[in-house]
């Protein structure tokens, strides 16, 4: 089964607060972003991945706007689920941006970065997706003929964004979901921003610490 979860910010202890129990060998734990167990190399971290190495399901994340990017980027690259990924351990793996993904007989479509109003300006080049990244998702969603059945982002679209936080920024990438939601069939989409768990619809979820089975 594949079960989806917010951020976890490298924090071991509260991830595993989360009904995670249920997961059992074979299944699948997407985050939607700011992993945070890739940082800085540290003893802890070291520890914790290692911890995150014995479990017997398999962990799948999307970037976030808190992460190690340059540290990510130099794991391999590997084949993923009919597309590319990079390998953190056996079962860890980050999805790359604008790649889709087949999972359990599901198309699975990943956009990982964004926006963070406390990042420096060098920072945020790195956490929001390039042009060719951007034109690598429109071109994989044309591929699957507009339809993927799950979609997973860490930023919201615009409109959705707004609609959870009137007063929220925003940003070039949310204006970009907008397009991709209005362009494109789904049946989940999933994203982690914005630290709520929101059904902000059947198919549009906010998610934060709940977990959330896919169970179509």
């Amino acid at each position: 089964m594949i079960y989806v979860t917010g951020d976890t910010h490298g924090d071991y202890e509260a991830m595993f607060e989360r009904k995670l129990s249920k997961l059992k060998k074979g299944d699948k734990l997407i985050i939607t972003g700011d992993f945070g167990f890739i940082w800085d190399n540290s003893k802890e971290e070291i520890k914790n991945l290692a911890k995150l190495g014995k479990k017997k399901f398999d962990i799948l994340f999307v970037e976030g706007t808190h992460e190690n990017f340059d540290r990510i980027k130099d794991f391999n690259e590997v084949d993923l689920y009919c597309a590319k990924g990079y390998k953190i351990d056996h079962n860890i793996y980050c999805l790359k941006r604008g790649e889709v993904y087949f999972i359990e007989h599901k198309t699975l479509l990943a956009l990982g970065g964004g926006y963070n109003d406390y990042l420096s300006a060098e920072e945020n080049e790195k956490a929001m997706p390039t042009d060719d990244q951007l034109k690598t998702t429109v071109d994989n969603i044309q591929k699957e003929g507009r339809r993927v059945d799950i979609i997973i982002t860490h930023e919201a679209p615009a409109s959705v964004k707004r609609l959870i936080d009137k007063n929220a920024s925003i940003n070039d990438l949310n204006i970009f979901l907008d397009t991709v939601q209005h362009n494109t069939i789904y049946k989940k989409w999933f994203f982690g921003s914005l630290h709520v768990d929101r059904m902000v619809s059947e198919n549009l979820i906010s998610v934060w610490q709940e977990v959330y089975k896919i169970d179509f």
